[in-house]
């Protein structure tokens, strides 16, 4: 028996239960044996689970999340121009009229200018892209992010729109 231990009552006894208790065959070192690894990964689709839940049923940021449905720890690498185009705040009459720095959402050519109008059916043919019909548009902003050559257009085409803001104003007159 342990020194420390003599001339306390039931100590030997407890000694001996603890000695038995660790000499037992799987007597689990926690209250719930599970390698940490194991925990891990349960907690982390826990937390997935849950932000997807959130995702889904938020009212911000549909607009990416007809792009990407899917949550992921892995980044998307998107450079800032594509992000001006994907969520619609770039240089676009109809983002810009929202906080009153353009009087009219309309584009110099009679259109809506939404980034869709701008990279399909506007005055930027140079930069135009095929365009969606109304209910695949989500489809096509899709296939666009997923797309090397059509990201490369976008990125184009947001610095021409910005370059040459005044040709794409209505004429006030």
């Amino acid at each position: 028996m342990d020194q420390s231990h003599a001339g306390y009552i039931g100590n030997k006894e407890a000694d001996i239960l603890a000695k038995e208790a660790a000499e037992k065959e799987n007597f689990p070192k926690t209250p719930l044996e599970f390698p940490k690894s194991f925990i891990k990964t349960f907690l982390l689709q826990k937390m997935l689970a849950t932000w997807q839940m959130a995702w889904d049923d938020g009212d911000t940021g549909r607009l990416i999340h007809n792009i990407i449905p899917k949550v992921s720890l892995q980044p998307i690498n998107w450079t800032r121009t594509e992000v001006l185009f994907f969520t619609g705040h770039g240089p676009f009459s109809s983002f810009l009229q929202r906080f009153n720095l353009a009087e009219t959402s309309f584009c110099s050519c009679g259109g809506i200018g939404t980034p869709i109008h701008c990279a399909t059916a506007c005055l930027t043919t140079s930069y135009h892209m095929a365009p969606p019909s109304q209910q695949h548009q989500s489809v096509w902003f899709r296939s666009v992010a997923n797309n090397s050559t059509s990201r490369r257009k976008i990125h184009n085409l947001l610095h021409f729109l910005q370059r040459e803001t005044s040709l794409f104003r209505p004429d006030p007159n």
